[in-house]
């Protein structure tokens, strides 16, 4: 029953998939595909995926074998629902299709991607048997629910950002293409931006510092060659760096975006490069 949702769930988010893209590069176009894509059609199809992904979710969560955020396959699952939670609760005031574009194609990477991990050597976060501890149970609370919203937030910091790079430069060129940029305005994609990256460095702070006191509370080395603590704490400095150049060296909204893609996009990069590469999600030695 779980896998028949979240395929069904998956099958609707891409077909709300192509009804965005239909709406995004051909707006001036007529026909019967096009009446489909302006119609009510998009924001049903995506709520009834939506309402599927949640049942899967709660089928998961229910499942007695269930650790919370165990593996990999359960985190990239609880992040591609948080990204389509977040989507629909904004939803009045990201409603475009050139939002939609880059969103809902996420979420299905996500939940392709927990399909992938989930199919492969699904190992556990915390180590069992000490996962099935209160200390494990603990570990998940302070530390892989932070790195889960952290996850989140990054992901959609990019969305953002590359919205609005795209949107700044379709104004200032000023000429009406096949291409509709029709959306939020600058000043609410810069704000929307700072405070997804402000929740970001919060989130990974607390990864950061969860981990660290876990290390040592387990007797075991603070730095190692780890991919996760590597990307985790790279990630950090360069979203401090991100938020230090908005707010002491004021940067332009445009640059601070630019520089925003660049971080994230590197981010999301390694992570699935580490995903295909060691078969799992997080802590992985690949290079020893």
């Amino acid at each position: 029953m779980t896998h028949l949702l979240a395929v069904t769930s998956i099958a609707l988010y891409i077909v709300a998939t192509v009804l965005v893209l239909i709406q995004l590069w051909r707006p001036g176009r007529k026909g019967t595909m096009q009446r489909v894509a302006q119609s009510q059609l998009i924001p049903w199809t995506f709520y009834l995926a939506f309402g599927l992904h949640t049942a899967t979710i709660g089928f998961v969560f229910n499942d007695a074998r269930y650790l919370l955020l165990d593996n990999g396959a359960d985190y990239f699952l609880c992040v591609s629902w948080g990204l389509a939670g977040v989507f629909a609760f904004l939803q009045r005031r990201l409603n475009y299709p050139i939002v939609g574009a880059f969103v809902i194609p996420a979420i299905v990477l996500f939940m392709g991607s927990s399909s992938y991990l989930l199919h492969s050597s699904a190992t556990s976060l915390l180590n069992a048997p000490a996962a099935q501890t209160n200390e494990g149970l603990l570990l998940s609370l302070l530390h892989g629910i932070p790195a889960l919203v952290a996850v989140v937030s990054l992901a959609l910091a990019l969305v953002i950002s590359v919205v609005f790079l795209i949107v700044e430069y379709r104004l200032k060129q000023r000429g009406v293409g096949a291409l509709n940029v029709a959306g939020p305005n600058l000043q609410f994609l810069d704000l929307l931006n700072r405070q997804l990256v402000q929740v970001g460095f919060v989130a990974i702070s607390l990864v950061v510092l969860s981990g660290g006191l876990w290390a040592v509370s387990a007797q075991r080395p603070i730095f190692s060659l780890d991919t996760s603590l590597i990307s985790g704490l790279a990630t950090w400095i360069l979203l401090a760096f991100v938020l230090h150049a908005r707010l002491v060296l004021k940067w332009s909204p445009r640059q601070v975006s630019r520089l925003t893609v660049l971080i994230t996009g590197s981010f999301f990069l390694f992570l699935f490069v580490v995903m295909i590469w060691s078969g799992r999600l997080t802590h992985a030695s690949i290079w020893l």
